[in-house]
């Protein structure tokens, strides 16, 4: 009964772990999946802002918007950190002359906080020229009231009811520093185009399942050999 226990417990986990595995695997083919659609819109055409593309189709296409940067409702997306140093991300919206603003992630500065930062000093030319690429960036809220608004993420969808004029649906990542921006603040760099740690993770998951029924063959067959108790010859009679 007891090796009965050992299989069924090993077998179970076995399942988990390969499941997991197999998990990670998905997780990697989303992953190269959307590696192979980034590569792709980067290479088309820079397009200009405002646009009436779906916003679904814009995600990595470079873009060009011209218009003036409202300073009065910056955002700050805090707990960042730039080669491991803390910093923010300063976000500002640019107003197209047309009407409507995007939101600009115009760079990143060093916070000895990752939240407390000079917007003052990292102010540029309110009419500007902003290149770079169209990003989805994680979701947030409207952050602390008031302005600037201190946020853990930035999603102009749900900061829309905090400005007074239309937002644009994806943030504009600045890739190229105009003459005019603050020595201080760099350009956010755009994530890197690799598989992740997926496929290590897939066959960590799958040598634990290995381990898992392995081990159980091992101990039962450890458990099958246990050596019985000797048994004991009876005493011989003495002769009168």
């Amino acid at each position: 009964m007891r090796r009965y226990l050992i299989f069924a417990v090993a077998f179970g986990t076995a399942a988990v772990c390969i499941r997991l595995g197999v998990w990670q695997l998905e997780r990697l083919d989303q992953r190269r999946n959307i590696n192979t659609l980034a590569e792709a819109r980067l290479s088309l055409p820079v397009i200009e802002l405002p646009t009436e593309h779906d916003s679904d189709s814009l995600r990595y296409r470079k873009a060009l918007a011209d218009g003036v940067f409202d300073f009065e409702r910056e955002i700050v997306v805090v707990a960042r950190s730039r080669s491991g140093v803390p910093a923010v991300h300063v976000v500002t919206p640019l107003r197209f002359h047309g009407g409507g603003a995007v939101l600009v992630e115009r760079g990143i500065a060093l916070s000895p906080d990752a939240r407390t930062v000079d917007l003052n000093a990292l102010a540029e030319s309110d009419t500007a020229r902003v290149t770079g690429v169209l990003v989805s960036l994680e979701g947030g809220d409207s952050g602390s009231p008031g302005w600037p608004r201190y946020v853990r993420g930035v999603n102009p969808t749900e900061l829309q009811h905090v400005y007074p004029y239309p937002l644009f649906p994806l943030v504009l990542r600045r890739t190229v520093k105009s003459s005019g921006a603050p020595a201080d603040l760099t350009p956010v760099p755009l994530p890197e185009l690799t598989n992740g740690p997926h496929l290590s993770y897939a066959v960590q998951w799958f040598s634990f399942a290995v381990i898992a029924i392995v081990g159980s063959l091992l101990l039962s067959r450890s458990l099958g050999k246990r050596p019985s108790a000797p048994s004991v010859p009876p005493a011989s009679s003495a002769s009168p």
